[in-house]
């Protein structure tokens, strides 16, 4: 959990709060300082910032810079270009162990997945997925495979499914009489396409539910999203890695053919009869 987490439904005492105040406008370099200088910019003493950590659940002063510069460094990482990403990683990526690297990788993001994970969350964008009468998918150029599995498993179970992928006016056209009645699940992550703002205003200002899978709640589409599932997509190299969200987009497509199973058989029937009439395997 990180710093905002840890303070966002805390009553802080006067000197929490300006502790928190301070960390919050140093980030980016707080981590790298003594806590004699927080404690001078404070106007408190050492122990008072100690006590304030321990009681937001760090183990100490060390155990905090040691979270934030983790988190800076990721933030660091997250925004910079595929190209740059590769020249970073050129040098430590041993060629003999790719392939085992790149699975540890997977499953430290995986692992992370499982130590967040809300089920109920899931359980309730399934409803509003199952409620809704238009259900629009959406995703651009790399993260659109988390978009395309999802609506892939789902489209057996829920009518009304639209895959939006391509980041071109045609999306647009498709979501321009989005209203309250509908919903819209966007997968995205950094960096974040400007397209993806543009919709989640849309859709928002149609009165339509807006549920997000990215990164990190303070993603600048967060603000719009009713429902927000992060993930962590740490790539080894000069790419994200997508392997969490399309575990989650399997298990809320799992989630959806449990919830509406008995609705759904007979539109399975059919899909399946009319699939093999056409030796679509």
């Amino acid at each position: 959990m990180n710093f905002e987490d840890r303070i966002k439904d805390k009553t802080l005492t006067k000197k929490e709060k300006i502790i928190a105040d301070y960390i919050l406008d140093n980030m980016e370099t707080i981590g790298f300082g003594p806590i004699k200088d927080v404690a001078n910019a404070c106007g408190v003493s050492d122990t008072s910032i100690i006590r304030f950590l321990r009681e937001l659940g760090y183990a100490g002063y060390t155990d905090f810079k040691k979270s934030i510069n983790e988190k800076f460094i990721e933030q660091y990482n997250a925004n910079l270009s595929p190209m740059q990403k590769f020249n970073q990683s050129k040098n430590y990526i041993n060629t003999g162990s790719i392939a085992s690297e790149v699975l540890y990788n997977s499953i430290n993001n995986i692992n992370k997945a499982i130590n967040s994970l809300d089920d109920k969350l899931l359980l309730d964008i399934a409803d509003c997925l199952i409620n809704s009468r238009n259900k629009y998918i959406a995703a651009f150029r790399g993260t659109s495979c988390c978009a395309d599995y999802f609506w892939r498993k789902a489209i057996y179970f829920l009518p009304g499914l639209v895959l939006c992928n391509k980041a071109e006016s045609e999306t647009l056209e498709k979501l321009v009489d989005i209203n309250k009645t509908d919903c819209i699940l966007m997968f995205s992550y950094p960096r974040y396409s400007q397209i993806c703002t543009i919709i989640l205003e849309l859709a928002k200002k149609r009165g339509a539910k807006i549920i997000l899978f990215t990164d990190r709640v303070t993603s600048p589409l967060a603000a719009y999203a009713d429902y927000v599932v992060t993930t962590n997509v740490t790539g080894l190299s000069f790419t994200n890695s997508y392997v969490v969200p399309l575990c989650l987009a399997e298990a809320l497509a799992v989630i959806i053919s449990k919830k509406v199973e008995n609705i759904s058989a007979e539109r399975l029937e059919l899909l399946d009869e009319n699939i093999y009439k056409a030796n679509l395997y």
